[in-house]
Protein backbone atom coordinates (compact mmCIF):
# COMPACT_ATOMS: atom_id res chain seq x y z
CA UNK A 1 0.00 0.00 0.00
CA UNK A 2 2.76 2.56 0.92
CA UNK A 3 4.18 1.70 -2.47
CA UNK A 4 1.04 2.21 -4.45
CA UNK A 5 0.73 5.44 -3.08
CA UNK A 6 4.29 6.81 -3.71
CA UNK A 7 3.54 6.13 -6.87
CA UNK A 8 0.47 8.33 -7.30
CA UNK A 9 2.29 11.07 -5.14
CA UNK A 10 5.33 10.55 -7.89
CA UNK A 11 3.04 10.70 -11.26
CA UNK A 12 1.53 13.82 -9.44
CA UNK A 13 4.24 15.75 -9.08
CA UNK A 14 6.05 15.20 -12.55
CA UNK A 15 2.18 16.25 -14.27
CA UNK A 16 1.92 19.37 -12.08
CA UNK A 17 6.09 20.13 -12.68
CA UNK A 18 5.85 20.10 -16.49
CA UNK A 19 2.66 21.98 -16.85
CA UNK A 20 4.56 25.04 -15.50
CA UNK A 21 6.82 25.74 -18.29
CA UNK A 22 5.97 29.57 -17.84
CA UNK A 23 4.90 32.24 -20.29
CA UNK A 24 7.19 33.55 -22.85
CA UNK A 25 9.18 36.74 -21.72
CA UNK A 26 8.40 40.37 -22.76
CA UNK A 27 11.27 41.41 -24.70
CA UNK A 28 13.35 45.41 -24.68
CA UNK A 29 12.09 47.59 -27.34
CA UNK A 30 14.48 48.82 -30.35
CA UNK A 31 15.55 52.58 -30.81
CA UNK A 32 14.27 54.14 -33.76
CA UNK A 33 17.35 55.61 -35.51
CA UNK A 34 15.57 56.32 -39.45
CA UNK A 35 12.69 58.64 -40.76
CA UNK A 36 11.87 59.07 -43.73
CA UNK A 37 8.81 61.04 -45.13
CA UNK A 38 6.83 61.80 -48.15
CA UNK A 39 3.93 63.39 -48.91
CA UNK A 40 1.25 60.60 -47.09
CA UNK A 41 3.90 58.41 -45.76
CA UNK A 42 6.62 57.52 -43.32
CA UNK A 43 9.04 55.05 -43.02
CA UNK A 44 10.79 54.14 -39.64
CA UNK A 45 14.10 51.99 -39.44
CA UNK A 46 15.26 50.65 -36.01
CA UNK A 47 18.39 49.35 -34.37
CA UNK A 48 18.47 45.57 -33.39
CA UNK A 49 19.56 44.21 -30.37
CA UNK A 50 21.05 41.19 -30.95
CA UNK A 51 20.24 39.94 -27.52
CA UNK A 52 16.95 40.17 -28.36
CA UNK A 53 16.66 39.21 -31.81
CA UNK A 54 18.67 36.05 -30.68
CA UNK A 55 16.23 35.75 -27.48
CA UNK A 56 14.62 32.30 -28.02
CA UNK A 57 11.25 34.04 -27.17
CA UNK A 58 11.62 36.70 -29.33
CA UNK A 59 8.80 36.74 -32.59
CA UNK A 60 9.36 40.61 -34.27
CA UNK A 61 8.02 43.89 -34.08
CA UNK A 62 5.11 46.11 -33.84
CA UNK A 63 4.64 49.63 -34.74
CA UNK A 64 2.38 52.11 -33.22
CA UNK A 65 1.15 55.37 -34.87
CA UNK A 66 -1.18 58.28 -33.25
CA UNK A 67 -1.36 62.27 -33.28
CA UNK A 68 -1.25 61.99 -29.48
CA UNK A 69 2.13 60.99 -27.90
CA UNK A 70 0.25 60.58 -24.34
CA UNK A 71 -1.71 57.68 -25.78
CA UNK A 72 1.48 55.61 -26.37
CA UNK A 73 3.29 56.17 -23.25
CA UNK A 74 1.63 53.42 -21.46
CA UNK A 75 3.80 50.30 -20.14
CA UNK A 76 1.66 47.69 -21.28
CA UNK A 77 1.17 47.12 -25.23
CA UNK A 78 -1.51 44.93 -24.93
CA UNK A 79 -3.83 47.57 -25.66
CA UNK A 80 -2.61 49.32 -28.46
CA UNK A 81 -3.58 48.52 -32.08
CA UNK A 82 -0.45 48.46 -33.95
CA UNK A 83 -0.61 49.94 -37.63
CA UNK A 84 1.16 46.30 -39.03
CA UNK A 85 -1.43 43.72 -39.99
CA UNK A 86 0.91 41.07 -39.32
CA UNK A 87 4.41 40.73 -37.01
CA UNK A 88 7.49 42.36 -38.68
CA UNK A 89 10.50 40.63 -38.93
CA UNK A 90 12.66 43.16 -40.24
CA UNK A 91 13.87 46.19 -39.20
CA UNK A 92 11.88 48.74 -41.28
CA UNK A 93 8.12 49.72 -42.09
CA UNK A 94 6.65 51.85 -44.52
CA UNK A 95 3.41 53.55 -42.97
CA UNK A 96 1.48 55.25 -45.33
CA UNK A 97 -2.38 56.77 -45.73
CA UNK A 98 -1.20 59.60 -43.78
CA UNK A 99 -2.32 63.09 -43.78
CA UNK A 100 0.05 65.62 -45.28
CA UNK A 101 -1.49 68.67 -42.67
CA UNK A 102 -0.89 66.55 -39.31
CA UNK A 103 2.06 65.37 -36.74
CA UNK A 104 2.41 62.24 -35.86
CA UNK A 105 3.75 60.17 -33.23
CA UNK A 106 5.65 56.83 -33.75
CA UNK A 107 6.58 53.27 -31.73
CA UNK A 108 8.36 50.47 -32.26
CA UNK A 109 7.87 47.40 -29.60
CA UNK A 110 8.93 44.38 -29.98
CA UNK A 111 6.69 40.91 -29.82
CA UNK A 112 7.43 37.53 -28.26
CA UNK A 113 6.50 33.83 -29.60
CA UNK A 114 3.23 33.87 -27.29
CA UNK A 115 2.16 37.84 -29.34
CA UNK A 116 2.42 39.36 -26.04
CA UNK A 117 4.07 43.27 -26.74
CA UNK A 118 6.68 44.91 -24.39
CA UNK A 119 7.35 47.97 -23.07
CA UNK A 120 8.40 51.62 -25.30
CA UNK A 121 12.14 51.88 -25.55
CA UNK A 122 13.15 54.19 -22.64
CA UNK A 123 15.69 55.81 -24.49
CA UNK A 124 13.14 57.24 -27.39
CA UNK A 125 10.23 56.56 -26.66
CA UNK A 126 8.26 58.11 -29.66
CA UNK A 127 9.52 59.87 -32.76
CA UNK A 128 7.35 62.84 -34.21
CA UNK A 129 6.71 63.34 -37.62
CA UNK A 130 4.68 65.07 -40.45
CA UNK A 131 4.55 63.47 -44.06
CA UNK A 132 4.92 66.90 -45.10
CA UNK A 133 8.47 68.12 -45.72
CA UNK A 134 9.32 67.97 -49.34
CA UNK A 135 12.56 67.15 -51.16
CA UNK A 136 13.95 69.13 -53.71
CA UNK A 137 17.19 69.42 -55.79
CA UNK A 138 18.02 72.56 -57.18
CA UNK A 139 21.10 74.50 -58.46
CA UNK A 140 21.37 78.22 -57.93
CA UNK A 141 24.05 80.49 -59.39
CA UNK A 142 26.74 82.28 -57.33
CA UNK A 143 26.04 86.24 -57.12
CA UNK A 144 29.89 87.64 -58.26
CA UNK A 145 29.56 91.16 -57.70
CA UNK A 146 29.86 92.90 -54.55
CA UNK A 147 26.51 94.55 -52.99
CA UNK A 148 25.11 97.94 -54.77
CA UNK A 149 27.88 97.07 -57.30
CA UNK A 150 26.80 96.12 -60.78
CA UNK A 151 25.75 94.12 -62.35
CA UNK A 152 23.04 94.70 -60.05
CA UNK A 153 20.13 92.08 -61.58
CA UNK A 154 22.22 88.62 -62.13
CA UNK A 155 20.40 86.03 -63.27
CA UNK A 156 18.96 82.75 -61.08
CA UNK A 157 20.95 83.22 -57.84
CA UNK A 158 18.39 82.96 -55.46
CA UNK A 159 16.00 80.26 -54.03
CA UNK A 160 12.29 80.79 -52.30
CA UNK A 161 11.79 77.42 -50.29
CA UNK A 162 8.42 76.70 -50.38
CA UNK A 163 7.67 77.26 -53.92
CA UNK A 164 11.05 75.75 -55.08
CA UNK A 165 11.73 78.37 -57.31
CA UNK A 166 15.14 79.86 -58.10
CA UNK A 167 14.92 83.60 -58.67
CA UNK A 168 16.62 86.77 -60.15
CA UNK A 169 18.24 89.82 -58.93
CA UNK A 170 16.16 92.53 -58.82
CA UNK A 171 18.09 96.05 -58.86
CA UNK A 172 20.31 94.54 -56.36
CA UNK A 173 17.11 93.16 -54.27
CA UNK A 174 15.67 89.76 -53.66
CA UNK A 175 12.03 90.48 -52.56
CA UNK A 176 10.71 87.21 -52.81
CA UNK A 177 13.48 84.92 -52.15
CA UNK A 178 14.23 83.32 -48.87
CA UNK A 179 17.79 83.11 -49.35
CA UNK A 180 20.85 83.90 -51.85
CA UNK A 181 24.19 82.44 -52.65
CA UNK A 182 27.17 84.94 -52.56
CA UNK A 183 30.50 84.38 -54.23
CA UNK A 184 32.87 86.22 -51.19
CA UNK A 185 35.99 85.91 -53.37
CA UNK A 186 37.08 83.10 -55.79
CA UNK A 187 37.60 80.16 -53.23
CA UNK A 188 35.17 81.33 -50.52
CA UNK A 189 30.46 80.86 -51.11
CA UNK A 190 28.09 81.66 -48.84
CA UNK A 191 24.89 81.09 -48.63
CA UNK A 192 22.78 84.46 -47.45
CA UNK A 193 19.88 85.59 -46.03
CA UNK A 194 17.29 87.63 -48.49
CA UNK A 195 16.73 90.59 -45.65
CA UNK A 196 21.06 91.06 -46.03
CA UNK A 197 19.42 93.02 -49.18
CA UNK A 198 16.32 96.24 -48.81
CA UNK A 199 13.40 94.36 -48.82
CA UNK A 200 14.17 90.96 -48.88
CA UNK A 201 12.96 88.43 -46.70
CA UNK A 202 14.04 87.31 -43.42
CA UNK A 203 15.75 83.83 -43.02
CA UNK A 204 17.67 82.83 -39.93
CA UNK A 205 20.78 80.78 -41.66
CA UNK A 206 23.20 78.10 -39.58
CA UNK A 207 25.58 75.82 -40.78
CA UNK A 208 25.30 72.71 -38.37
CA UNK A 209 27.98 70.91 -36.58
CA UNK A 210 28.63 67.10 -37.63
CA UNK A 211 26.30 65.74 -34.69
CA UNK A 212 23.99 66.42 -37.49
CA UNK A 213 23.48 64.76 -41.07
CA UNK A 214 21.06 64.39 -43.75
CA UNK A 215 19.15 61.70 -42.19
CA UNK A 216 18.64 63.79 -38.66
CA UNK A 217 15.12 64.39 -37.93
CA UNK A 218 15.47 66.51 -34.49
CA UNK A 219 16.58 70.05 -34.77
CA UNK A 220 14.66 71.40 -31.88
CA UNK A 221 17.59 72.26 -29.92
CA UNK A 222 19.28 74.28 -32.40
CA UNK A 223 19.94 78.01 -31.22
CA UNK A 224 20.14 79.99 -34.56
CA UNK A 225 20.64 83.14 -32.36
CA UNK A 226 21.16 86.22 -35.35
CA UNK A 227 22.58 84.21 -37.89
CA UNK A 228 21.91 85.45 -41.45
CA UNK A 229 24.92 83.74 -43.54
CA UNK A 230 26.56 80.39 -43.41
CA UNK A 231 29.83 80.24 -45.41
CA UNK A 232 29.08 76.19 -47.28
CA UNK A 233 31.58 73.98 -49.11
CA UNK A 234 30.63 70.72 -50.15
CA UNK A 235 29.02 68.21 -48.29
CA UNK A 236 27.91 70.87 -45.20
CA UNK A 237 24.28 70.69 -43.77
CA UNK A 238 22.46 74.34 -43.21
CA UNK A 239 19.69 74.78 -41.09
CA UNK A 240 17.27 77.43 -42.14
CA UNK A 241 14.45 79.03 -40.50
CA UNK A 242 11.87 81.85 -42.81
CA UNK A 243 10.26 84.56 -41.82
CA UNK A 244 7.24 82.31 -41.07
CA UNK A 245 8.71 79.90 -39.16
CA UNK A 246 8.97 77.16 -41.54
CA UNK A 247 12.01 75.33 -40.80
CA UNK A 248 14.42 74.00 -44.00
CA UNK A 249 16.98 71.46 -43.61
CA UNK A 250 19.86 72.14 -46.84
CA UNK A 251 22.42 69.56 -47.69
CA UNK A 252 25.20 71.65 -50.00
CA UNK A 253 25.92 68.99 -52.89
CA UNK A 254 28.73 70.96 -54.82
CA UNK A 255 30.19 74.24 -54.72
CA UNK A 256 31.64 74.95 -58.26
CA UNK A 257 33.98 78.17 -58.25
CA UNK A 258 34.67 77.35 -62.23
CA UNK A 259 30.98 77.52 -63.39
CA UNK A 260 29.95 79.21 -60.00
CA UNK A 261 27.20 77.26 -58.45
CA UNK A 262 25.98 75.87 -55.98
CA UNK A 263 23.84 72.34 -56.33
CA UNK A 264 21.74 71.75 -53.23
CA UNK A 265 19.06 69.66 -51.93
CA UNK A 266 16.81 70.67 -49.25
CA UNK A 267 13.77 69.54 -46.73
CA UNK A 268 11.01 72.21 -46.33
CA UNK A 269 8.91 71.99 -43.43
CA UNK A 270 5.45 73.67 -44.21
CA UNK A 271 4.10 73.80 -40.40
CA UNK A 272 5.61 76.96 -39.03
CA UNK A 273 7.71 76.40 -36.00
CA UNK A 274 7.64 72.72 -36.27
CA UNK A 275 11.76 71.54 -36.08
CA UNK A 276 10.98 68.42 -37.50
CA UNK A 277 12.28 67.05 -40.82
CA UNK A 278 13.02 63.91 -42.75
CA UNK A 279 14.27 63.58 -46.47
CA UNK A 280 12.10 62.45 -49.07
CA UNK A 281 13.05 59.96 -51.05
Amino acid sequence: MKRLMFGIVSFVAIITFSGCGGEAEKLAAPEIIGVVADSNSVTLTWKEDTSVTNHADFSGYNVYCSTDSASLMVEDGEDLNPVNTTTITTNTFKVTGLSADSIYFFQVRTVNKDEKVGSYNADVPVVQISPRPEFVIGKIKLELSASGQPPLNEDSCALRFSTGQILNEVNNEFPNADVFADAVDTITAQLVSASARPNGRSTLVLKLDTTYTWESWDFSRVNFGTSDRAVVNNNDLILCKTTEGNYVKVLIQEVNHVQDYIKLKYAYQNKPNYPYLAPGR
